[in-house]
């Protein structure tokens, strides 16, 4: 299970949406596991993500700088990432591969596109998980857009209030919608928010309210 696994949208929007994650296994190799976790890290950077981040310590965005987020790391935490490409997570688990650090690795986006990612990177999945949706008061729910913002911050750090607000900005040009999302990536602490994903679903939705 991971916290990654609901993020809504259509499939053109998620094709942009590639989450990772490598964590020790508490009290097996978790010791002494900072090393490697810094060399997952280094890994990620290596390929231009566009949000990194700590579990428990913050992201990019909410600390300020990738070396702020280095320096929190400590032992039996988990690392995360998001890229927009295929490319990117193909060269990033070959380099995690080539590393063999021991690590479990999630990741996330389109079943599709993973399995391509995979066979790519000459590795094999253990585990696929799949989201049934979201079942139960639909109408209670926001605007569609409006989750598929939320959804990318599985913590639900991410109001629906501030993403209106700041789309209300876009939409007035108070505001470009490359600032809204890096505003909201602010909000999700371990880095799994996309702040390119959600500058594009802002200016649509601003659109609308123009």
């Amino acid at each position: 299970m991971t916290h990654t696994l609901h993020r809504q949208g259509s499939e053109e929007s998620l094709a942009g949406d590639f989450t990772i994650l490598a964590m020790p296994s508490s009290g097996l190799n978790s010791a002494g596991s900072l090393p490697k976790l810094a060399k997952a890290l280094d890994i990620f950077l290596k390929y231009d993500p566009v949000n990194i981040g700590d579990s428990k310590g913050g992201s990019r965005f909410s600390l300020g700088s990738d070396e702020a987020v280095k320096g929190i790391l400590v032992d039996n935490e988990l690392v995360h990432a998001v890229y927009r490409t295929k490319e990117q997570l193909v060269n990033v688990l070959v380099d995690l591969k080539d590393a063999d650090l021991g690590l479990s690795v999630t990741i996330g986006g389109l079943v599709g596109s993973l399995e391509d990612c995979c066979r790519s990177a000459s590795v094999k999945p253990h585990t696929i998980v799949q989201s049934l949706g979201v079942m139960g008061k639909m109408e209670k729910l926001p605007d569609p857009r409006v989750l598929e913002v939320a959804t990318m911050c599985g913590h639900h750090l991410v109001s629906f209030d501030l993403i209106r607000e700041l789309a209300r900005k876009v939409a007035k040009k108070k505001l470009s919608g490359e600032k809204a999302g890096k505003k909201l990536a602010r909000c999700c602490i371990c880095g799994v928010f996309n702040p390119a994903r959600a500058a594009e679903i802002i200016e649509e939705i601003a659109a609308r309210m123009a």
